[in-house]
């Protein structure tokens, strides 16, 4: 009888022991955040812009170099012609493959350079959510990796989180 008294307080205990090892994590969906906040939408603009700009160059260069294929093409051009076009065609196929590297190194470089403001930025304000609600992982959100139980805590968290980067930087 006595150890069965004493199984039981101890299978009594076992909750309260059990809460204390529990671990409070949140999920924090960066992409949620860029798409809801004033901030971060401010701080992608740019990139953005860049994207739009350099887009528009290769494109243009494209054409430039669609063009000079039909003229090659034209059948009422001499063969002195058609060799000097064709010259001009591989040093504007030189050309493109550059201007395509060039541009995505500047996009590169400017996406790190917005990252890293962004992830400077809501730093701070991520810990600090997370502080209060006493969570103790937090882990960024990855649909390749990550099933949500609960969506509408990812999305809350998130919600909260651009929330607070808005008022900080109005």
């Amino acid at each position: 009888m006595r150890r069965l008294l004493a199984i039981l307080a101890l299978a009594a205990t076992l909750p309260a022991v059990a809460q204390d090892s529990i671990t409070r994590f949140g999920v924090f969906a960066p992409q949620r955040v860029i798409e809801t906040s004033v901030r971060a939408k401010k701080v992608f603009a740019e990139l953005e812009v860049l994207n739009k700009t350099l887009t528009e160059k290769v494109k243009a260069k494209a054409e430039e170099l669609q063009k000079l294929e039909q003229q090659i093409k034209s059948p009422a051009l001499s063969e002195e012609g058609r060799a000097k076009l064709q010259r001009e065609l591989q040093d504007g196929e030189l050309g493109f493959k550059r201007l395509q590297e060039d541009s995505q190194a500047e996009f590169q470089k400017a996406e790190q350079k917005a990252t890293g403001q962004f992830n400077q930025e809501i730093g701070p304000i991520l810990m600090e959510l997370a502080k209060e609600q006493k969570l103790q992982m937090l882990f960024q959100w990855n649909p390749q990796i990550m099933i949500p139980v609960d969506g509408a805590a990812v999305s809350a968290f998130s919600d909260e989180l651009a929330k607070r980067y808005d008022k900080k930087f109005e």
